[in-house]
């Protein structure tokens, strides 16, 4: 295979596939999209704010007004709520014009915060970076798309969340590693510092920022970690995840109802005595 045909892999991919490999399967192997939900589309909105601002500000070095971030968050919002969505059954019980209604205000809550908070701390150099990191001789490289690289050397992811995280998460995350491994490829030196910085969807948003660093430990633990994924993958190896799973439930997985490794009748029946 020509190294510049061969597929890849994604943190979002290998993190499915560590959480449930048949939704990983079904989703990426038989190609099972599914619609997104409003809490997805919220934290897209965000993110294209964010990203409409920092493209203009890597040749401007300056913000745009916040109205005008809000705006760029709630249009990108809006255009994705006219394609396909998904709605939980809490949501729909509440009725589709509602819940959009009040996603779209908590959205531009979190875009004001961004406007004012986050996004005076960065100059960006490079904005939604693809970076593809060859493994020779392996069936897949790996794909990593930064939010943002700044003039002093950071690599931040921007989250959205629905409350606080802890340190040990962006100390630990694979996301920020891949990231930061990019970088050291794309510019011969390591970057100074991995970040998430988050804005809590709480009835008052709040920014939260975690930093961390990588080594080349962490990047041997990468490796390491990406090789045995896809050999499982290759093998045809999709361990379901545990009934006991919060992911292995319908409010979570589009695919339970039609999963072999659910008895969903039994599950239907207990939900209806509850």
């Amino acid at each position: 295979m020509d190294e510049n045909d061969k597929p890849h892999i994604s943190n979002t991919q290998m993190e499915m596939y560590w959480r449930c490999g048949e939704q990983y399967r079904r989703r990426y192997r038989e190609g099972e999209r599914l619609p997104p939900g409003v809490a997805l589309l919220l934290g897209t909105g965000v993110h294209r704010g964010a990203e409409h601002n920092f493209r203009q500000k890597i040749e401007s070095h300056e913000d745009l007004p916040a109205a005008e971030i809000v705006e760029a968050a709630v249009s990108a919002f809006e255009a994705e709520t006219h394609g396909e969505y998904a709605l939980t059954d809490d949501e729909a019980s509440v009725g589709a014009a509602k819940v959009l209604g009040q996603a779209k205000d908590k959205l531009a809550d979190m875009a004001e915060v961004h406007a004012i908070e986050q996004a005076p701390d960065y100059q960006p150099l490079l904005v939604e970076h693809a970076t593809r990191i060859e493994f020779p001789g392996a069936t897949h490289d790996l794909l990593g798309i930064t939010d943002l690289r700044d003039d002093k050397q950071r690599v931040t992811d921007f989250k959205t969340a629905a409350r606080k995280k802890a340190q040990s998460e962006v100390d630990k995350s694979i996301q920020l590693t891949i990231y930061a491994a990019a970088y050291q490829i794309d510019h011969g030196e390591p970057c100074s510092e991995v970040r998430f910085d988050t804005i809590t969807k709480t009835k008052t948003p709040q920014r939260q920022l975690l930093r961390s660093t990588r080594t080349r430990a962490d990047f041997a633990a990468l490796v390491a970690r990406v090789n045995a994924t896809l050999a499982g993958i290759n093998a045809g190896i999709f361990v379901p995840a545990s009934p006991g799973d919060w992911v292995c439930d319908p409010k979570w997985c589009g695919y339970w109802a039609t999963c072999p490794y659910v008895n969903s009748e039994r599950c239907a029946a207990a939900k209806q005595k509850g």
